[in-house]
Order: structure tokens, then sequence, then C-alpha cells
């Protein structure tokens, strides 16, 4: 079972706006990601800085708000 993080309303509009972002094919760079996301493993972000959904971030936004 997995461990459902608890976000607040930041954070869980920031989860979704890189979903978007992604699927839109946008660039994130944009995107001010807090230091939890990243720490919790939400997300990350590539060597261009590209931030992304981690398979746990994404896991997270299915188990909804």
């Amino acid at each position: 079972m997995v461990k459902k993080i608890q976000l607040n309303d930041a954070q869980w509009n920031t989860l979704r706006a890189l979903q978007a972002a992604h699927a839109q094919k946008l660039p994130t760079d944009t995107i001010k990601v807090s230091e939890r996301l990243r720490s919790n493993g939400l997300v990350m972000a590539d060597r261009q800085g590209s931030l992304f959904l981690t398979e746990q971030g994404l896991r997270r936004l299915s188990q909804g708000r």
C-alpha cells in the first residue's frame, strides 16, 4: 500500500499544472515547484532543467485530492 502524502492547494495545483503541461507538450520552466514535492519524489527535473512528474507523482494525482 502506498502512503498518501497530504498536499496543500498550491502543491496539488502544481502537480496538476505539470500534468497539463506535459499533456500539451508545453515548457515547465515557469512552474514553481516546492522542495516538498521534490523531496517526496513526486517531481524531478531532467538534465536540461525541465520538470516532470515521476510515477509516484502520477499515482498521487490518480488518488484524487
